[in-house]
């Protein structure tokens, strides 16, 4: 397994995208973004916006690993990189390249790429239909959105004025407080629903499949994706305080608001955990490619060395005898694999031979956000604004048909419910995005995800850690 070399740069200078096989306007690697600045010309702004798509997915693998590992919900066992135990597992992230500058570079480097093509949309001398020109600027801010939500998950303070006219810097863009910063992101993605809303039925360059799988290929249909991205981003603004027992009842509102105008479909109960898991699958997706000049998913790990937490297995609930199906499906037992004594055994399939959808292997697609997080994310709405039946509803739709376990009674109070919510979200969220580090923080029960280790084969007393580091670069003196 090659791991992509992660570099430092600060946040105020990034501007670069990436590319993918399935879309087809030449060299989306290297958008002319040089040229975008001095001679914006359609094809160049056309070029740029597929080059925003390819670059939110540079890195989201590194993002999903990362994330996962501090989450205790897999490691990278490489006995000639032990960097990923003794800094990420241990939970001793330091501000060097490889935990610093870790997820950081490659989605600033996007939005910049983002904020460059909004600017050319002003130029003279580009011009687009009215429709055209508001679809790719929808789109933009969404991703953006996107971007910024993910980098705020690793880090307690990020910059997000980073749009500064590039001969004009003179020191990093200032750091932002969290309430702040999911503001901006709020707003941005209200900006790109309006944009959208006057897209019309196409966006005027090819998507890639990620987005077309389930249907998301069409302005009007990316507004449900831009208002599934609000719904995650208001539950974890209801919990902004990191406090099991406080919680601001206008954000939940608001992602029941959001969730309402997504593509939440709560019809799951013909879906077969162990065979058939199209419905929950339902969503926007990452893509990758094993063919020359693009990026393969490196989250597909032929060497055994990408493994699942083993104590899932030991924690998994079951219905008759039966184990979640969420773990028989997500993981299968291989080779045990150990580093500084931390093990397991334990693989993972969903980017092997059982991928969200398509043939899997390096080719797997990550998601960005799919229907079963949005049923789990209402049923947290609906419980903290007072309907604790439509909640449960929510809850043991997936428990059912995700688990394939018995539904549970209506828990007695909020911290029994949260308990419930976060065994739900671990095993269905399994590994695509950070979510069990990010839940247990903003629930403040941290303490409980290091506790998860004791049956774990060794580290069972390391730290996890609260936030990733800023960049060295990002500790420069602000004005």
């Amino acid at each position: 397994m090659t791991r992509r070399t992660l570099l430092p740069l600060a946040a105020g200078l990034l501007f670069a995208a990436g590319g993918c096989a399935d879309l087809t306007v030449p060299d989306y690697q290297n958008p002319p973004l040089d040229l975008l600045l001095k001679e914006p010309t359609n094809d160049r702004v056309l070029q740029a916006a597929t080059g925003v798509l390819q670059g939110t997915r540079e890195d989201a693998d590194t993002y999903v690993l990362f994330g996962g590992i501090v989450g205790r919900e897999g490691y990278f066992l490489d006995p000639n990189e032990g960097r990923y135990v003794r800094s990420l597992f241990a939970g001793n992230p330091n501000r060097n390249n490889f935990t610093g500058s870790s997820y950081w570079t490659t989605p600033y480097r996007n939005i910049r790429t983002a904020n460059i093509l909004i600017a050319a949309l002003d130029n003279p001398n580009v011009v687009f239909p009215p429709a055209d020109e508001a679809a790719i600027r929808g789109l933009a801010k969404t991703i953006q959105a996107l971007d910024y939500m993910q980098i705020l998950t690793t880090r307690d303070q990020i910059p997000v004025l980073v749009n500064t006219s590039l001969d004009s810097i003179t020191s990093p863009a200032p750091l932002v407080d969290r309430p702040t910063a999911m503001a901006f992101i709020a707003n941005l993605l209200d900006e790109g629903r309006t944009e959208l809303a006057k897209g019309g039925t196409s966006f005027p360059f090819p998507m890639p499949s990620g987005i077309t799988q389930f249907g998301f290929g069409s302005p009007a249909k990316f507004v449900q994706f831009n208002r599934a991205l609000r719904a995650r981003l208001e539950v974890n603004r209801a919990r902004v305080t990191m406090d099991s027992a406080s919680f601001n009842v206008a954000n939940y509102q608001a992602a029941l608001t959001a969730l309402q105008a997504s593509f939440i479909d709560a019809n799951i109960a013909n879906a077969d955990p162990m065979n058939e898991r199209t419905k929950l699958n339902v969503g926007v997706y990452q893509t990758y490619s094993p063919n020359g000049g693009d990026t393969p998913n490196s989250l597909n790990d032929p060497s055994g060395k990408t493994v699942a937490d083993s104590t899932l297995l030991d924690q998994a609930q079951s219905s008759n005898g039966v184990l979640d199906a969420r773990i028989r499906y997500k993981t299968e037992p291989g080779n045990l694999q150990i580093v500084s004594s931390l093990g397991s055994n334990l693989l993972f399939t969903i980017y092997n031979n059982r991928p969200f959808y398509g043939s899997g292997g390096q080719a797997s697609p990550i998601p960005m956000i799919r229907n079963e997080e949005l049923i789990l994310l209402r049923a947290e709405a609906r419980w903290f604004t007072g309907d604790k039946p439509g909640a449960m509803a929510d809850l043991n739709a997936i428990r059912q048909y995700s688990g394939g376990l018995a539904p549970i009674a209506q828990p007695a109070n909020d911290y029994a419910f949260i308990h419930a919510l976060l065994y739900e979200r671990r095993y269905s969220l399994l590994f695509e995005g950070a979510h069990s580090w990010n839940d247990y923080r903003r629930f403040n029960m941290l303490s409980q995800l290091q506790a998860m280790g004791t049956k774990r084969s060794g580290g069972a007393a390391s730290n996890v850690a609260k936030w990733l580091p800023l960049p060295a670069n990002e500790t420069l003196p602000r004005t």
